[in-house]
C-alpha cells in the first residue's frame, strides 16, 4: 500500500514509523528544520514503554505534486493548518485523503475541496519529539477505554475504503475502529479534552499537580458533562458510547482520575499535548463554546476553567 502522511510532527511520525514497519510503502511530508532532519537521519520513534529506537529509513518529501499518486494521504497537522492545505490537497489526484484533525465546525469546508475522496479519523496515540527522536505512546489494551483510534465516511456509510485502512492500521499495531458519525464523535471528544487541557493549565501545565488536586479534578468532570449536555440538547449523540462513564457518580470518577492523571500514558497523551498546541486548544476552545452558546445547558463550569487558556499563557 502506498502512503503518505502529511505532517511529521509527532502523530505523522509515529503513523509513518509502525505503517513502514508493517511492509507498506510510506513517504512522510515535512517542512524546514524537520525535513532536514528526516532527510539526513531517517524517522527515529521510540515506545515509552520500550525504550527502544526504533530507525527506519522513510522517504522523505516538502512538496506535493498534483500526479504524485497516494492509496492514501493522511494529514496529521492541527486545526488552523488545515485551511492553507486544502487548496494544495485538492490538486492532488489521489483518490483517498482522510484528514486526522481536531474538527468541532463539521465537514462542510472539507468537503468543498476534496469531494467524494475525504475520509476523517482521529488519532488514539501521541508523544513529543526530543532531539528528532518520537517518543510515542499508542493507546491498547485498558487505555482503549478512554480512546481508540477511529475512522469514518463522513456520512456515516461504511465502505471498502474504510474497511481497508481500519484492517491496513490494525495490523500495523495501532488498533482501529470505524465510527459511523465522526462528526457527532469529534464534538464529543473536543467537550472532553479542552476541559482536561484547561485544568492542566490550571495547575500550570502539571499534570500531576491536577491528579493531586481533587477539586480541580470534580471542575473537569462537571465542565465536561456540561459540554456533554449542551451537545445533547443540541440533537447530538454521545459517541462513543463508552463516553458516558463520565455519568458516573463523581466521586468514583474522581478516585479513577486522580489514578488515571499520575501515569506516564497521562502525561504523554494529554499533559505534553495541552503544553505544545496552546494556540490550537484556544481556538477549538472558543469555536466549542460558539457550537453551544445559545443551548439552555449550565455552563459555568465550562467558562471557568476556560480563562486558564489565554495569550498569557500561550506566550509563556
Amino acid at each position: 500500500m502506498r502512503i503518505l502522511i502529511y505532517g511529521a510532527g509527532v502523530i505523522g511520525s509515529i503513523f509513518a514509523g509502525k505503517l513502514f514497519s508493517a511492509g507498506n510503502d510510506v513517504t512522510l511530508l515535512a517542512r524546514n528544520n524537520r525535513f532536514k532532519m528526516l532527510k539526513n537521519d531517517g524517522l527515529k520513534i521510540k515506545n515509552i514503554k520500550k525504550g527502544k529506537i526504533e530507525h527506519y529509513p522513510i522517504k522523505v518529501i516538502d512538496t506535493l505534486q498534483t500526479n504524485d499518486i497516494y492509496d492514501y494521504i493522511l494529514v496529521t497537522m492541527q486545526f488552523k493548518q488545515v485551511e492553507n492545505v486544502l487548496p494544495i490537497l485538492s490538486k492532488n489526484n489521489s483518490d483517498n485523503v482522510v484528514l486526522f484533525v481536531n474538527n468541532p465546525c463539521g465537514y462542510d469546508k472539507w468537503k468543498e475541496y476534496l469531494g467524494k475522496r475525504l475520509m476523517v479519523g482521529f488519532p488514539a496515540c501521541g508523544g513529543e519529539v526530543i532531539n528528532n527522536v518520537t517518543e510515542y505512546y499508542i493507546s491498547k489494551g485498558l487505555t482503549r477505554g478512554f480512546q481508540t483510534t477511529t475512522f469514518g465516511e463522513i456520512d456515516g456509510i461504511y465502505t471498502n475504503r474504510l474497511h481497508t485502512i481500519v484492517n491496513l492500521f490494525s495490523k500495523s499495531s495501532i488498533p482501529s475502529v470505524i465510527s459511523d458519525n465522526m462528526d457527532n464523535w469529534q464534538k464529543c471528544h473536543l467537550a472532553i479534552v479542552s476541559p482536561i487541557a484547561n485544568a492542566i493549565y490550571k495547575n500550570n501545565g502539571n499534570i500531576k499537580a491536577l491528579a493531586a488536586n481533587k477539586s480541580d479534578i470534580e471542575l473537569m468532570i462537571k465542565a465536561t458533562r456540561e459540554g456533554l449536555n449542551a451537545l445533547k440538547e443540541l440533537g447530538l449523540k454521545i459517541e462513543p458510547r463508552k463516553i458516558n462513564f463520565y455519568y458516573m457518580p463523581i466521586l468514583l470518577l474522581k478516585f479513577i482520575f486522580a489514578i488515571g492523571l499520575k501515569t506516564k500514558i497521562a502525561d504523554f497523551s494529554m499533559a505534553k499535548h495541552a503544553n505544545n498546541a496552546k494556540e490550537e486548544m484556544m481556538e477549538l476552545q472558543k469555536t466549542f463554546e460558539a457550537l453551544i452558546k445559545d443551548t439552555m445547558t449550565y455552563k459555568d463550569d465550562i467558562y471557568l476553567l476556560s480563562k486558564y487558556i489565554n495569550p498569557y499563557l500561550i506566550n509563556s
